[in-house]
């Protein structure tokens, strides 16, 4: 009797070390980690009236290098709402990542962006492991017509 409510008992310690364990760790398994990314806009005004349709790039401290083997996707939220759509990744003379989009792309989000003020877009790199680089930037959003009285 007494030996088998010893295995018992050994037995009910090492189901719930287990069942303990997997919830304790499984998390750490499953998540990738986040990191800060430093991000500079490039022009930091964006006058959406303009005729120009040229790009617009984020300057990133990520080496490009590091995006080509590891990266799997690029986000980039404007106040919390939907995607820019078309980001491309180049690289500068340095060897830094740069994200470029079109106006074109940037106004499809037209109804996200905060017109006449500061936006704060947040930036979101996924890589393949599952780690998040994620940075915040600053850019002021114009709807300036050319030669409009102020």
């Amino acid at each position: 009797m007494k030996r088998t409510l010893r295995r018992k008992i050994e037995l009910l310690s090492l189901v719930c070390i287990t069942i303990v364990s997997f919830f304790l760790f499984s998390p750490m398994v499953c998540q990738g980690a986040e990191y800060d990314l430093d991000v500079d806009f490039s022009p930091n005004i964006i006058n959406i009236s303009s005729e120009r349709l040229g790009d617009i790039r984020i300057l990133t401290g990520m080496r490009y290098s590091n995006f080509i083997a590891n990266g799997d996707r690029l986000f980039i939220y404007f106040n919390g709402c939907d995607s820019v759509e078309n980001v491309k990744a180049t690289r500068d003379s340095l060897g830094n990542l740069i994200l470029r989009f079109s106006l074109e792309d940037l106004l499809n989000v037209q109804n996200c962006l905060e017109i006449d003020a500061h936006n704060y877009p947040e930036v979101v790199i996924t890589m393949k492991n599952a780690d998040e680089y994620i940075g915040e930037g600053e850019v002021y959003i114009s709807s300036k017509q050319q030669g409009a009285e102020e």
